[in-house]
């Protein structure tokens, strides 16, 4: 009675743990998936804004003007007023600047706590050499240069605290379409980091990576920007998750798990964002320079994997143990019952042997009948004094034992007693004439025994020979 269920209930158990542990494992792969594409869609939505505001100030009538050395006087204070008012509206833009076709900046405004600074010419460099310089004025009309995202570096030293920068950059025409400079925004690319770590999933780490499989951003902080110096050149994704770059490096987006522990990974191509932009132009003209790109992940560790299962599986094992012992209980109380129940079928059993014995060896006739007059027994007495064998009589009728008239009221005799409780022979005795099997009419005196069993009746009948009649057998037969 306590096997069974129990069984029943650790395969119920296991089955519905392994159904949500599936489960869990699918939302886990889903929710990382969402989590990585909506921080994939903020980076290109604000990297993509940039490259927007970049087309707009190349666009500008002040700059187009301002490109021509002959009207550069005139219009030199209106693009320094331009620029200072875009850093300060769009406050991620570290510099805008605008360099001659010979490298040398002309117009620089920086952003410094949250106002635009225009410097003064004085402080203004030559670019020429720099290779954002080449890379942009190797362009044409729509065109634009994105470098590398890397920390921002004055006088050969990287500026502290680091100051992440990507540079977007675009060629200049005048209006006669004559290629005159270039503007380049420093575009500050901490706010595009930061968004990173607003993924909807809570599990997990975010990542960044360049194309060479460097950390922007990492699980360490101190694994960081490892190609911006020299002793940490090693630090890098191919060195610690060798199996998993090789995927993430050779496909543009997708989901894997290796000995380390769940992967999710896109793409980011600055290259394709540039066709999105609405600039008046059949799409597909413009192109970003350079094959820059880098790669979002998503990483969470075995262990972590495991900590639903983990968790889960604790609560099942509570729960199964509390069942285990209401099912022992219940399994020995109903295994008590049952003993008892055995024990007082055994007693009944033996009483009801006693009892027959008792019936079986009396002297007298004795017969029971059910409501119907149906005779259920008929002990070997009835069978001496009637004649018949106790299978011939058993199931028949009692009346066949009678008289008449008696045979023919016998019934309404009986429901006459169920209905008023009234009977000529019950609880007293009396005499009757009987039938023996050869038809041989017997005198007998009777008593009968009513009694009610739930929605039964059971009459008993006590019966002997008369005694008057039995000296006269007795005394004709000697």
């Amino acid at each position: 009675m306590f096997v069974p269920p129990v069984m029943l209930l650790f395969g119920v158990s296991a089955w519905l743990f392994t159904t949500d542990i599936e489960n869990a494992a699918v939302l886990t792969r889903q929710s990382e998936m969402l989590s990585l594409n909506q921080s994939k869609s903020v980076f290109e939505q604000l990297l993509q804004g940039a490259m927007h505001d970049l087309m707009y100030i190349a666009a500008v009538d002040d700059l187009r003007q301002f490109a021509i050395p002959s009207e550069r006087d005139r219009y030199s204070e209106l693009l320094e007023l331009d620029f200072k008012s875009m850093v300060e509206e769009k406050g991620q833009f570290d510099q805008i600047r605008y360099l001659n076709a010979d490298g040398k900046e002309v117009v620089r405004v920086n952003y410094r706590n949250g106002m635009g600074v225009i410097v003064p010419d004085a402080e203004l460099q030559d670019k020429s050499g720099r290779y954002y310089f080449t890379e942009t004025m190797s362009k044409d009309r729509d065109e634009v240069f994105v470098s590398p995202l890397d920390l921002n570096v004055e006088h050969g030293e990287i500026e502290m605290p680091f100051k992440p920068m990507i540079r977007l950059a675009t060629p200049v025409f005048d209006a006669s379409g004559n290629k005159r400079g270039m503007v380049i925004i420093n575009y500050l690319a901490d706010k595009l980091i930061d968004l990173l770590d607003q993924g909807l999933s809570p599990s997990g780490s975010q990542m960044l990576l360049n194309e060479e499989g460097y950390w922007l951003k990492a699980e360490i902080k101190a694994d960081e920007w490892g190609f911006m110096f020299q002793d940490k050149k090693e630090i890098k994704m191919s060195n610690r998750y060798a199996d998993a770059w090789k995927q993430i490096s050779s496909g543009d987006s997708g989901q894997f798990t290796t000995a380390d522990g769940l992967f999710s990974y896109a793409t980011v191509e600055p290259e394709k964002l540039l066709d999105k932009l609405d600039l008046g132009k059949e799409a597909g003209n413009s192109v970003v320079a350079g094959a820059i790109h880098w790669k979002l992940v998503r990483f969470i560790t075995d262990a972590e994997l495991d900590r639903p299962a983990i968790t889960l599986g604790k609560r099942y094992i509570a729960v199964n143990v509390i069942l285990v012992l209401i099912l022992g209980v219940v399994a020995l109380l109903l295994s008590r019952a049952k003993l008892f129940k055995i024990d007082a079928q055994q007693q009944l059993h033996e009483k009801e042997e006693r009892i027959s014995e008792i019936v079986n060896s009396a002297f007298d006739a004795i017969i029971t009948i059910n409501e119907r007059g149906v005779i259920e027994t008929f002990n070997p007495a009835a069978c001496e004094m009637f004649g018949y064998h106790v299978d011939e009589i058993i199931g028949e009728k009692v009346n066949m034992l009678m008289t008449s008239p008696d045979r023919e009221y016998h019934d309404l005799h009986i429901l006459n007693y169920i209905d008023t409780g009234v009977g000529k022979f019950v609880g007293k005795p009396g005499r009757v004439t009987g039938v023996k099997s050869d038809g041989t009419p017997i005198q007998i005196e009777i008593c009968i025994g009513a009694k009610q069993i739930m929605d039964h009746w059971l009459f008993t009948a006590i019966c002997r020979q008369y005694q008057e009649e039995q000296r006269q057998v007795d005394t004709g037969s000697n």
